[in-house]
């Protein structure tokens, strides 16, 4: 039997679920599950997903899906392939880090997980693109990562990480002992969006939960909305904006809702 483990799950009780699983420590393959063959909580609890599963088909494959088998009504691979998955296609930064080297210490928000890289002394932060749909706004925060690289505005960004190959994710620098601003840091966070208006982009998305302070610093994060921006209104406007965003307790921008590893 293979070792399987559960790395992400996207679990929907009346459509198709996604899952990512390492096979062996040295394979990761998605799956698919149609909606109705399991219970959700089944789904979304590793032990009982893994050995509810039918057995894994042979051969080099990175996609399978289950389905009801017509025969006997029981969970089976309807279809597995080798496809060429999306991958993050701007590459700038000379290392690569490899998934599956990484261990994992906490979930810190989407998306976001606090590791430890053999490649560093220090525990990192590492962005996923866990599925798909979430290559396009990676590759756009790890071109923003390039424009604002050495410029006091962002966590200094630490390498790519790569699946078998395919850049799915970033590492970058843990600012640690750090809170999210308030509007008390509203000089702080203004500063730094302000070196961020010098070079011509715009953020996008000026929320509390987007700014680490530490030590009379703020650190602006999550840049997959960041855009290259002539327009000093445009601009203007997003300054305007971030006291208000700073007095903001909603929690928009920094609750947690998938249930992964």
């Amino acid at each position: 039997m293979p070792d399987i483990q559960l790395l992400h799950c996207s679990v929907d009780p009346d459509d198709i679920s996604e899952f990512r699983i390492p096979v062996d420590g040295r394979h990761v393959k998605y799956l698919t599950i149609d909606a109705g063959l399991y219970a959700p909580d089944d789904m979304c609890f590793a032990p009982s997903l893994i050995t509810m599963l039918p057995p894994l088909p042979p051969g080099d494959w990175n996609e399978g899906h289950i389905s009801r088998n017509l025969l006997d009504g029981q969970p089976s691979f309807a279809a597995v392939a080798k496809s060429q998955l999306p991958a993050i296609t701007h590459i700038w930064h000379p290392r690569r880090i490899n998934y599956l080297d990484l261990r994992w210490s906490r979930k810190l928000r989407s998306q976001v997980y606090e590791a430890i890289s053999p490649d560093f002394s220090a525990p990192v932060v590492v962005k996923l693109a866990r599925f798909s749909h979430e290559i396009p706004m990676l590759d756009v925060e790890t071109r923003a990562y390039q424009w604002i690289d050495g410029q006091d505005i962002g966590p200094a960004f630490l390498g790519h990480v790569v699946e078998e190959d395919r850049v799915m994710g970033f590492a970058m620098e843990r600012i640690a002992d750090a809170q999210h601003a308030g509007v008390e840091h509203l000089g702080l966070c203004r500063q730094t969006l302000q070196r961020l208006h010098r070079l011509g982009i715009r953020h996008g998305d000026v929320n509390r939960h987007n700014f680490l302070v530490r030590e009379g610093r703020a650190t602006l994060l999550d840049f997959d909305c960041a855009e290259r921006c002539e327009d000093a209104g445009r601009l203007d406007e997003e300054l305007r904006s971030l006291e208000d965003e700073l007095r903001e307790t909603s929690g928009r921008g920094g609750v947690v809702v998938e249930n992964s590893r």
